[in-house]
């Protein structure tokens, strides 16, 4: 049997579902600290994923009747030069572009070593494509078999983690100490709106009227999603202050998000499937580097 693979679309959530159920059901007989929600939404939880930015999804598909029968989840980001863990603010290892998987699982009766060779030739072109310089694996002692093909590609061990879980009941979990108010009520996130972080801390940002600021999906004129290349709903990067590093707002409070850039037929534009977005425009104030605006007060990006 011949295979193929492909990158996902938000079309096929309904069939990678339960290709990722059977995967986590799978992964929690050997982790015991893998518990998993009964009756859980799939189908959702993978639109979610085909809907991130910052994950790619590829999917295994069979010569027999194009049926996708396995697929391998992927994520990439840029890690942060310094992170702030009780007042550390630096480190001195050097920022690096980040990929990994968040999951693979194959049909036991497709396992062979062809197909999963497809979906890890997939992984490895996108992160050469998108420069990652380094691609962290996490994966379990028992799978042997992805440990030697892994080895072949030329992944070496790293690591080795320890497990060790713990029957809890949640009434009995103490408060952990948390710089975000205890008053804040965290929103759960619909599958198109991304929760924006602070990077230093990675707790959600809140706007100036104390509200959670989430990312959605841009809109062309006719409020329709825009979609890269890919098919994949495009987020806009949002504005940061060149002195605090800090998310812009506006005098309204909402966030400022650096405008797309489109070609002349109305298209966005893309680099190695990345879509662009302006620049914001700077000037020298006090000998100090600040966003330029215009005279209604408007944030100015290059054209």
């Amino acid at each position: 049997m011949m295979y193929s693979q492909r990158l996902a679309t938000p079309n096929d959530a309904n069939a990678i579902a339960p290709l990722w159920m059977a995967f986590l059901e799978e992964r929690a007989q050997h982790d015991l600290s893998m518990v998993l929600i009964p009756d859980f939404d799939y189908v959702s939880y993978v639109k979610q994923k085909l809907e991130s930015r910052s994950i790619r999804t590829f999917v295994l598909e069979s010569s027999e009747n194009r049926q996708i029968v396995g697929f391998l989840c992927v994520y990439f980001h840029d890690e942060l030069p310094s992170l702030n863990y009780e007042g550390m603010t630096h480190t001195p290892f050097q920022p690096r572009r980040i990929g990994g998987a968040i999951g693979m699982y194959v049909q036991p009766q497709h396992r062979k070593p062809e197909a999963i060779t497809l979906l890890v030739q997939s992984a490895i072109a996108l992160s050469e494509e998108l420069k990652i310089t380094d691609f962290d694996l996490l994966i379990s002692m028992e799978q042997t078999g992805v440990h030697k093909l892994l080895e072949r590609f030329g992944f070496k061990k790293a690591a080795i983690q320890y497990t060790k879980h713990s029957e809890i009941e949640k009434s009995e979990l103490p408060r952990l100490e948390s710089p975000v108010s205890e008053e804040l009520s965290v929103k759960m996130p619909t599958p198109s709106m991304i929760p924006l972080r602070d990077p230093k801390t990675q707790q959600p940002v809140i706007n100036p009227k104390g509200k959670q600021v989430f990312l959605h999906p841009l809109k062309n004129e006719l409020g329709e999603n825009l979609k890269s290349s890919n098919g994949l709903p495009i987020y806009g990067t949002p504005l940061r202050d060149p002195q605090t590093q800090e998310w812009v707002f506006n005098e309204l409070g909402e966030l400022v998000i650096c405008p797309v850039v489109l070609d002349e037929f109305g298209k966005v534009k893309e680099k190695l499937g990345i879509p662009l977005f302006k620049k914001p425009i700077y000037e020298m104030v006090d000998g100090k580097l600040r966003l330029k605006k215009d005279d209604e007060g408007n944030y100015l990006f290059e054209e």
